[in-house]
């Protein structure tokens, strides 16, 4: 255990670190890299950190106090909708690949990746109803203030469920100018 600010020696251990702007924990690998999980002293959000070619460590991931994950920032958005919506994943980025989520199977089968969406009416397996939203795809743009709505997909119940049978239908929305 070494009470060091930093690992300067490139020596693998474990470093307990209370810094200007956070405490922490930091754990390092001679000298390929480090993680640090961190607290800000204003919040209690746990940040995780890893160490650059440049020896620098850098906020990689963060979970906030409402328990939302955030990537690639540290400060949630809240303005989708107009201040509807705070998603409990965030995912930020200056480029394209900083701000893109990936799936992708490795096997020589022929059925592929695939995003979940579920709906129940309460906890468990509560039936839903007809007219329900089962999940939304949401495409929105910055407007100065704001994200809000450009184009979206929706699916919903279509009809009266019963033991395996779930009628749907997909809706496909756009938003006029003005």
């Amino acid at each position: 255990l070494n009470t060091a600010n930093n690992d300067a020696n490139g020596f693998a251990g474990l470093f307990m670190q209370a810094g200007e702007t956070s405490d922490g924990v930091t754990i390092s690998a001679a000298r390929i890299g480090a993680i640090r999980v961190t607290t800000n002293s204003a919040a209690t959000d746990l940040g995780f950190a890893v160490r650059g070619g440049n020896a620098v460590m850098t906020e990689a991931m963060r979970i906030d106090s409402d328990g939302r994950v955030l990537i690639g920032t540290t400060d949630s958005r809240d303005d989708f909708y107009q201040n509807g919506v705070n998603p409990h994943f965030q995912v930020e980025g200056g480029t394209t690949a900083k701000s893109s989520i990936s799936a992708t199977q490795n096997a020589a089968t022929a059925d592929g990746p695939r995003m979940f969406f579920g709906k129940t009416r309460g906890t468990g397996a509560q039936v839903v109803s007809d007219g329900d939203r089962l999940g939304a795809i949401s495409m929105q743009g910055a407007d100065g203030s704001d994200l809000v709505p450009s184009a979206e997909i929706h699916g919903y119940v279509d009809g009266t469920p019963g033991a395996n049978d779930m009628p749907g239908r997909l809706s496909f929305a756009t938003a006029s100018d003005g």
